[in-house]
C-alpha cells in the first residue's frame, strides 16, 4: 500500500504544478521540485534494507565488495540522471534533458569498464 500513496503524491504533485502554472509559472518549478524531492527523500529511506541484501548476497556468493560497491553507483547514476532527465523534460528544455541522458549513459559506461575487464578475464581463463 505504500506504493499507492507514493503514486498518490506523485499524481498529486502533478496536479498541483499544473493548477499552479497558471497562475505563475516560475512557482510550478518550486512545487515540481519540492515533490521530486520528497519522493527522492523517501527511495533514500529504504536503501539500507537494499544493501543490507546486497552484502549478504555477497557474502553468500564471495563477490567482491568493489563490484557491488560499482553496481550501486550504476543504479544511482541511472536514477539521478532519469529524474534530472525528467524534470528538464516537464520544464521544456528537451535539448538538455538529452544530454543529461548521454552524459549518465557515457558515465555508466565508463565506471562499467572494471566489471566488463573482469568477465572478459574470466571467460579467457576458460578458454
Amino acid at each position: 500500500m505504500v506504493i499507492l500513496k507514493i503514486a498518490l503524491i506523485g499524481i498529486g504533485g502533478a496536479i498541483l504544478t499544473v493548477v499552479i502554472r497558471q497562475f505563475g509559472k516560475e512557482y510550478s518549478v518550486f512545487v515540481l521540485l519540492a515533490v521530486c524531492l520528497f519522493l527522492i527523500a523517501y527511495l533514500t529511506s529504504n536503501v539500507s534494507v537494499i544493501v543490507d541484501f546486497a552484502e549478504n548476497l555477497g557474502g553468500k556468493i564471495h563477490v567482491s565488495d568493489t563490484y557491488i560497491n560499482i553496481l550501486f553507483k550504476l543504479l544511482a547514476i541511472a536514477f539521478i540522471c532519469q529524474v534530472a532527465s525528467n524534470i528538464c523534460q516537464d520544464l521544456g528544455y528537451q535539448s538538455i534533458s538529452f544530454q543529461v541522458e548521454i552524459i549518465g549513459k557515457i558515465s555508466i559506461f565508463i565506471l562499467s569498464i572494471p566489471i566488463i575487464n573482469s568477465l572478459l578475464e574470466t571467460i579467457e581463463s576458460v578458454m
